[in-house]
């Protein structure tokens, strides 16, 4: 039987109901429609029942017009919900996936977020995913299609995240949705599933990896050929993607030989590093553990400083050599250790135009962190017209006293308007974060003079970083500068304050409070960690004080910031 004339007719009751019911008197749409029901009524009885109530709603004063329409839709209504569907075109097959052991007691309102912002599009939706993952929300195995189907999102951090932080602690329970889901012709989630499906197959995923090579999507195929990596006895073909036209593909088969690490791989990459694809191989090539890897490029930058140094071609090498040396960074060996050396031992080496390989070296040779180098950066100090000056003193920084380094170098820093002074105002801002200093921890970093010295040339962030202990000329410096242009809202005055702080001036509450209520509050958006704490320094005396500073605040956020620091002083005192 078609029901397609009674969803009609519902959609006419509804508009009338809405409408009004005076409206159904004589209305032409029903009017229309009653020849039609009326001749279905001649086969079966229920639509002419229907019949008679559109001609009752139709025929029907205004004041029983509205019983006839009720009694119209509910009659319309229950025959309407007696003829629903259930069942749907095709053949019954059995479900195939994977017996999940993954399941939570959590509501599906708590999860809907989860599954909203994995689903949709919009900001914050990062922050959603890694709130859940830190409540166990992914744990739940409802979750599961909805995380694998994201990989597929367009904002990278999303797809990012779930591949390498949430779905590899499925394991196999993935398995399923990953394969499913998995398109030979996707993209880059596509390669996102096949290095998870390797991950939890293993060799069982070899003939999907070959097949992915062959017949996948650019995306795929990188994927597919560099997870091959794992495989030695696929070498050959390897091999064979590394001459590929497409250098996503070639990039892929270098990190697959990079894995490899044998002979031949380990020749084909060095020539990869020498080729166009230079900037390709840099990476692989760092990546390779093998020792052989890292004395084949040594090698070759011998012969590379050679030709340098014969003045016949520069350029080319040289180029050349910076490569090399970028696909030796963090190597271990003292072999690297030994090239550096002896490129800055070169003389024709650092006269000729290699600047960018020479500063490539010298930061390799620091970064090291081996005694032998520091001894021998240290003693490039008046070589050169001191063109190394920089990383002499952050060797000098590791092996000298405080006061030593203080002798040697002070008296070089006369003003920053010429290279040696830039050159060693640069060395003191990096030595400064040396987390790694290997003094004991009861020396300070610097000796005290410095900031003197610092001041003496108007090296105001430097003074504020480095000052420590009390100091009247000094402390005048500080004063002088955050008088200048104060507002607490900058970043510069804010130093100065923390400066004037640390080294104990004794009206730093009142200079505080005086900037505070100084014009400052029209600029403050927001206080941070630094601001607060100089905020937690005044004395509970000053609590009332600043609450009523709080009061004149526009931004109603940092008002709040104000207000309970002012709490926390009240309850101090």
């Amino acid at each position: 039987m078609s029901i397609t004339v009674l969803f009609d007719l519902r959609s006419e009751v509804t508009r009338l109901f809405v409408a009004g019911s005076g409206m159904a008197a004589g209305d032409r749409r029903l009017l229309g429609m009653l020849p039609g029901l009326q001749k279905l009524g001649e086969t079966a009885p229920v639509f002419q029942r229907i019949a008679s109530a559109v001609q009752q709603a139709i025929e029907a004063a205004p004041p029983a017009s509205a019983a006839a329409l009720l009694e119209l839709g509910a009659l319309l209504n229950a025959v309407l919900y007696t003829q629903g569907k259930s069942d749907v075109p095709g053949e019954l097959t059995d479900v195939e996936g994977t017996a999940y052991t993954t399941s939570t007691a959590v509501p599906y309102r708590k999860l809907q977020p989860l599954l909203e912002a994995l689903t949709q599009k919009g900001q914050g939706r990062l922050e959603q995913l890694q709130a859940g993952f830190e409540q166990r929300l992914f744990h739940d195995f409802r979750v599961i299609p909805a995380a694998v189907r994201a990989l597929d999102d367009g904002y990278s951090e999303i797809p990012e995240f779930l591949h390498k932080s949430v779905l590899p602690q499925y394991g196999m329970e993935a398995l399923y949705e990953l394969r499913s889901q998995f398109r030979m012709d996707g993209g880059k989630g596509a390669a996102r599933r096949l290095e998870l499906i390797h991950g939890l197959l293993g060799l069982d995923a070899l003939e999907l990896l070959l097949e992915a090579a062959e017949a996948g999507s650019v995306e795929v195929r990188a994927a597919a050929v560099e997870l091959l990596g794992h495989y030695p006895e696929q070498l050959p073909l390897v091999l064979e993607q590394a001459d590929d036209k497409k250098k996503e593909i070639r990039s892929a088969a270098y990190y697959a030989l990079s894995r490899i690490g044998s002979d031949e791989a380990i020749r084909r990459l060095h020539e990869a590093l020498a080729s166009k694809d230079r900037e390709l191989a840099i990476e692989p090539v760092r990546l390779c553990e093998t020792f052989s890897m890292a004395l084949t490029v040594i090698g070759s930058s011998e012969q590379l400083l050679a030709q340098i140094e014969s003045g016949e071609e520069v350029s080319r090498p040289a180029q050349q050599l910076l490569a090399n040396l970028r696909s030796l960074e963090g190597k271990p060996q003292p072999e690297v250790t030994e090239l550096l050396i002896r490129l800055l031992s070169s003389a024709k080496f650092v006269a000729s135009d290699t600047d960018d390989v020479q500063v490539a070296a010298a930061d390799m040779l620091l970064d090291t962190r081996q005694p032998e180098a520091d001894r021998f950066a240290l003693t490039l100090d008046e070589k050169y017209n001191r063109k190394f000056i920089s990383y002499s003193f952050r060797a000098a920084y590791r092996l000298l006293p405080a006061a030593e380094l203080f002798d040697r170098f002070a008296p070089l820093l006369k003003s920053r308007r010429n290279k040696v002074g830039n050159d060693l105002i640069a060395a003191l801002y990096k030595t400064e974060y040396d987390l790694d200093d290997p003094r004991s921890p009861g020396q300070t970093a610097f000796d005290p003079r410095w900031v003197t010295l610092l001041a003496g040339i108007d090296e105001e962030e430097l003074v504020c970083r480095l000052a420590t202990g009390a100091d009247r000329e000094i402390e005048a410096y500080l004063l002088k500068k955050c008088k200048e242009k104060p507002n607490f809202g900058h970043f510069r005055t804010v130093r100065l304050l923390s400066a004037l702080h640390r080294i104990g001036y004794g009206d730093m509450p009142e200079l505080l409070m005086s900037i505070l209520e100084g014009g400052g509050k029209r600029q403050l958006y927001y206080l941070d960690d630094e601001q607060l704490g100089l905020l937690r320094q005044l004395p509970p005396s000053y609590g009332d004080r600043l609450r009523a500073f709080a009061e004149t605040l526009t931004y109603e956020s940092v008002k709040r910031q104000v207000l309970d620091v002012a709490d926390s002083l009240a309850d101090q005192a």
